[in-house]
């Protein structure tokens, strides 16, 4: 016999979470509905724009709605279109770029319940498309 949920049903609506006209176009904590997942809405019609390399202390699931992207995960280059999946491995550095042409539209699931994120590079370069993250962390020699 299944057990009974804890929760109630909840709707959260796209006025409470959404921002439209930004690139964070929506950030919806699952500590608010109570689950263990959060979303993040990314929109940018700049190519080569994109969230910087960054790690989470969980995994990440990236979803393309709309666009192309090009997703730096590791040491691995993922190039990933309307419809694709990546996932981002917690406490792998990871960040994404539009690879364009036009819009990026992304919703990114954390498996969390809130938004936890360690930047690794301030600003990546938004002239050109990503290649590859080494160029991109600034290291600090001791």
């Amino acid at each position: 016999m299944p057990i009974p949920s804890k929760t109630e049903p909840a709707k959260v609506s796209a006025i409470e979470w959404h921002n439209p006209g930004q690139a964070l176009r929506g950030l919806l904590e699952g500590k608010e509905l109570q689950t263990n997942i959060t979303l993040i809405r990314y929109v940018t019609d700049v190519v080569g724009e994109g969230p910087t390399l960054h790690v989470h202390p969980y995994d990440e699931v990236f979803t393309i709605t709309e666009g192309r992207a090009r997703f730096t995960v590791g040491d691995k280059t993922i190039d990933a279109e309307a419809g694709d999946v990546v996932l981002g491995p917690a406490n792998i550095p990871h960040g994404y770029q539009n690879l364009g042409p036009g819009r990026l539209d992304s919703l990114d699931i954390h498996l969390s319940p809130e938004w936890i994120q360690y930047n690794l590079a301030s600003n990546w370069d938004q002239s050109s498309v990503l290649l590859s993250a080494d160029s991109k962390v600034e290291v600090k020699e001791d």
